[in-house]
């Protein structure tokens, strides 16, 4: 585990590093952390401790007579050693529960991530459920074209995608309407997703279901496929901070920064702990010199989404943690409810 070899006061002073650079954005000194309650010990005492965390990968040193500031180790281990968990902001929690209580799909997803943003002071976001990870109630297979078959997916909910595929192997209409049947009767009640892994685990048949057993495998994979080219996410910022606002634009301008912070969100999604991605740690947030902290929402065991907030490396994570983990239950408990959608 990351930071086994700290002595308790370097623990001690490493927290008390983080903790008030979070609070000021400013570089620490040792002197800033003699006139801290409960440090009992010399300048010189905590000056050298902090150079023994700067060797060892935690501190950096801005400028040559500034304080010590936290790298992206010092950054981590704060968070997974240090970190006290609490309820977070009461109020905030509060809100979250009073303002997404009686949203009704798909307005609760718009709602989600105005309403963290503005509770964090940073960017919320969310990505919504795959249609991959929805319920099914019927699948029906139409041909289009040599090469191309439309799929026309109805939710249990009683929502309907309509979603046009290639594919290399040709179907003859009564071919894709057997298809459509043996799908719907089968798999009625299960999710896309669940319905490839059964498909894929299927024994080898004789007949009917031995031919459309392999079709109905290599359209799903098609599909997911398709759904998976497809996700995306919702973004807001919250508008009275410049900083929020700046790098929102950046990432909705720039195609190649939202595959980037979509890879990140979807390794979340498959995730079943809170998450937060900081600095050098990825792609996205190296380029953005930012954190990400993002957690799945569910219903059972299967995940359909993540929330989430983008800020900086120096975020107060004892309250923007509380504030995802709190959004995620309130989303599952919504998304259970209503049978995986709304």
């Amino acid at each position: 585990m990351i930071g086994t070899e700290l002595s308790p006061r370097e623990r001690e002073v490493l927290k008390a590093v983080v903790t008030h650079y979070i609070a000021t954005g400013e570089p620490i000194s040792s002197r800033f952390i003699t006139k801290l309650d409960g440090f009992a010990w010399s300048s010189a005492t905590i000056r050298n401790v902090m150079l023994d965390l700067e060797e060892k990968g935690y501190l950096v040193q801005p400028h040559v007579s500034a304080g010590r500031v936290p790298s992206d180790a010092g950054f981590r281990f704060y968070i997974q050693e240090l970190l006290q968990e609490g309820p977070g902001g009461a109020n905030q929690l509060s809100q979250i529960r009073d303002n997404l209580t009686g949203e009704e799909y798909p307005r609760l997803l718009e709602a989600v991530p105005r309403l963290i943003a503005s509770l964090s002071h940073q960017i919320g976001l969310i990505v919504a459920p795959h249609f991959g990870h929805i319920p099914l109630r019927s699948m029906d297979l139409i041909p289009v074209d040599e090469g191309r078959v439309l799929v026309v997916l109805v939710a249990r909910s009683g929502n309907i995608l309509n979603k046009l595929i290639a594919t290399s192997t040709p179907f003859t209409r009564d071919e894709l309407a057997q298809l459509s049947r043996y799908l719907t009767a089968r798999y009625s009640g299960k999710t896309l997703v669940e319905v490839r892994r059964r498909l894929r685990q299927a024994p080898p048949e004789e007949g009917l279901e031995g031919r459309l057993l392999p079709a109905g495998l290599t359209l799903s994979e098609h599909l997911l496929d398709a759904l998976d080219q497809d996700e995306d996410f919702l973004m807001e910022a919250d508008l009275s901070r410049e900083a929020p606002m700046h790098l929102l634009i950046r990432i909705r301008q720039n195609l190649r920064e939202r595959a980037r912070l979509l890879e990140l969100l979807n390794s979340c999604i498959e995730s079943t702990r809170t998450r937060v991605v900081l600095g050098e740690e990825s792609p996205f947030t190296a380029r953005h010199e930012c954190a990400v902290v993002a957690t799945r929402y569910s219903v059972g065991d299967l995940s359909m989404g993540a929330v989430g907030i983008i800020g900086p490396r120096a975020m107060p994570y004892h309250l923007v943690i509380p504030i995802v983990e709190e959004t995620a239950r309130q989303l599952t408990r919504k998304m259970t409810e209503t049978g995986g959608n709304g």
